[in-house]
């Protein structure tokens, strides 16, 4: 009879001749990951982009939306971004249980109004100047501030005077503020407008008393 260690040793032979392992290796396997498409991070207001979804390099199926401010910026079924406040959003993609999300930063888009600001309804002794600059701000279709925006203050009625600057773009803050506003020697109500191009002009009035 063979003792106990000799059919040991013979076992670990046979093993190590036939390159046997009492461990089994398991073929890793890589989970397709979801990612968003959009063709640019910055869209401006009003505009739209179609974004796209792929899982493991392929379209992805059965993608739902979401936008984290749809008032920036709107996200429809299939993918569809409609552009309207500004500001930066997370637009997010699922496919079963993968999850996606992209950044989009959202720019005012071109001119559409200008708006009174502060300066008016004052008033002053004819002849006089009146305390407050005269102040307007531009704001695109969506009503979002635009910076740079050069407005352009005249004297309507009343025979007074703008001094510089009489045309001041609109600062960091979307606001283009004039020049001091001296009243005509009239009394009553005078005016100044304000215009940008070809958009609908704003009329300040001053009593001058």
């Amino acid at each position: 009879m063979r003792s106990t260690s000799s059919l040991v040793t013979g076992l670990c032979l046979v093993l190590a001749a036939c390159g046997g392992s009492s461990s089994s290796e398991v073929p890793t396997q890589t989970t397709p990951t979801l990612s968003i498409a959009v063709p640019s991070g910055t869209m401006v207001s009003g505009t739209t982009m179609q974004a796209g979804a792929t899982l493991g390099g392929s379209p992805a199926s059965g993608v739902s939306w979401k936008s984290s401010d749809p008032m920036m910026v709107a996200v429809d079924a299939n993918g569809m971004l409609t552009a309207a406040l500004q500001g930066i959003v997370t637009i997010t993609a699922t496919s079963g249980t993968n999850t996606a999300t992209a950044q989009v930063k959202v720019t005012p888009g071109a001119p559409a109004t200008i708006r009174i600001y502060a300066g008016d309804n004052q008033t002053a002794v004819a002849g006089g100047t009146v305390q407050e600059p005269l102040c307007t701000t531009v704001h695109d279709a969506a009503g979002n501030m635009i910076v740079g925006a050069m407005v352009t203050y005249t004297v309507a009625t009343g025979g007074g005077l703008m001094a510089a600057p009489t045309s001041p773009a609109t600062d960091g803050a979307g606001i283009a503020i004039s020049g001091p506003w001296t009243l005509g020697s009239t009394v009553g109500e005078q005016r100044v407008t304000a215009s940008l191009g070809s958009l609908t002009p704003v009329t300040f009035k001053a009593t001058a008393r």
